[in-house]
């Protein structure tokens, strides 16, 4: 019987990594201490080991992740049963109903059992812009009764501390999103000039900060840089543009060498919540960044320009033909700042603070000591 076992849950595909919630999950998954499992709802691979088990949607659809619920908690289930403590990771970067039944039914089966919920963002916020009064209500009644229940919510950053309590009134501990580059940077995938944008078309913050980079941005600064392109991946998009390379989604390797080599990463974000898992990448890497306030929050920076934190569209295009016309000067000055964002989103000392402030909470930290370097 093992004496500790923590199960990770995510209603989306983690492994393969191809998006900023699971480049998050992924790292936060390598640094917590032995004696885990992921298990995660994925149409795009089916993976099972001894680490991730994945329950295999033939397609992305809130219907079948519903039908498919039961199988997965039964699966999480089994994994805990034996185990004298247990600790279950919910994961919330995804409606939160599916949250809510995973957590509501564990818990009558497994009453000691200790839940987290790791809050990506506010949900209620995201649903409230951009769905129906309907689905908002649910929303954000659900997102009470599970923020209330469960044994600890986390917070990405000061503000969605501040917002969890105003609107819910909920202490959440924070446990910034962080990353792991482990990977060398090397060859230069794209050999035009171009400016950047990661986010999966069908997430509708991203879709208004691709649109207006193709329908107000792209078309000014091609007056001046005919040669210029837009690079976005991430997938959902298929509209062609003659500036536009569509990269569509990649691994995390090609992700990062895109990032790398391009002259700036632009985040004209007007609405979301959560700090953006692509800025932080390209800090980590060097990259210029240019983005509105909202793009940018919650994100501890070390000074600016860059990154550069604008809000006007006139303000963005002249900063991005400044970037153009210096790239050599700022990306010096990029990568100058680039050892200090490392260590600052680091996945490994992120999650170690953590455990050692928080990890009392739930059972007694020096049982867990030697195996966080695990």
């Amino acid at each position: 019987m093992n004496k500790v076992k923590t199960a990770f849950v995510a209603f989306f595909p983690v492994i393969p990594n191809n998006m900023g919630s699971s480049t998050v999950v992924n790292s936060r998954f390598k640094y917590w201490p032995s004696g885990k499992k992921l298990f995660q709802l994925s149409h795009i691979k089916k993976i099972n080991n001894n680490k991730i088990k994945t329950i295999f949607l033939k397609k992305e659809s809130p219907i079948l992740k519903i039908i498919l619920l039961p199988k997965l908690i039964l699966e999480i289930f089994f994994y805990l049963k034996n185990s004298k403590k247990k600790i279950i990771i919910i994961e919330g970067a995804s409606w939160v109903f599916y949250s809510f039944i995973v957590f509501i039914t564990l818990k009558l089966i497994l009453s000691k059992t200790k839940i987290v919920y790791i809050s990506h963002s506010i949900e209620s916020e995201i649903r409230k812009k951009y769905s129906n009064r309907f689905i908002y209500l649910v929303t954000f009644l659900l997102e009470r009764l599970l923020l209330k229940n469960v044994d600890l919510v986390t917070s990405v950053s000061k503000q969605e501390k501040r917002k969890i309590k105003k609107l819910h009134n909920i202490n959440s501990i924070l446990y910034p999103n962080s990353v792991t580059i482990d990977r060398k940077v090397r060859k230069k995938l794209i050999h035009n000039e171009y400016i950047y944008y990661s986010g999966s078309y069908l997430y509708k913050p991203n879709k208004y900060a691709i649109d207006y980079l193709n329908q107000k941005i792209m078309p000014i600064l091609l007056k001046e840089f005919p040669k210029l392109k837009l690079v976005i991946t991430g997938g959902g998009f298929n509209l062609n543009y003659p500036w536009l390379i569509n990269k569509d989604i990649v691994s995390k390797e090609n992700l990062y060498n895109i990032i790398y080599h391009s002259l700036c990463l632009c985040v004209p974000l007007k609405f979301g919540s959560g700090t953006r898992i692509k800025i932080i990448e390209a800090l980590c890497l060097g990259t210029p960044v240019i983005s509105t306030r909202k793009g940018i929050e919650g994100i501890k920076i070390k000074k600016k320009n860059p990154p550069f934190i604008f809000d006007k569209e006139k303000e963005i295009i002249k900063t991005i033909k400044f970037i153009i016309k210096n790239k050599r000067k700022i990306k010096i000055k990029s990568l100058s700042m680039k050892k200090y964002y490392l260590a600052e989103f680091s996945m490994k000392n992120v999650t170690e603070r953590f455990l050692k402030k928080n990890l009392n909470y739930f059972f007694k930290y020096m049982k867990w000591k030697k195996r966080i370097k695990s």
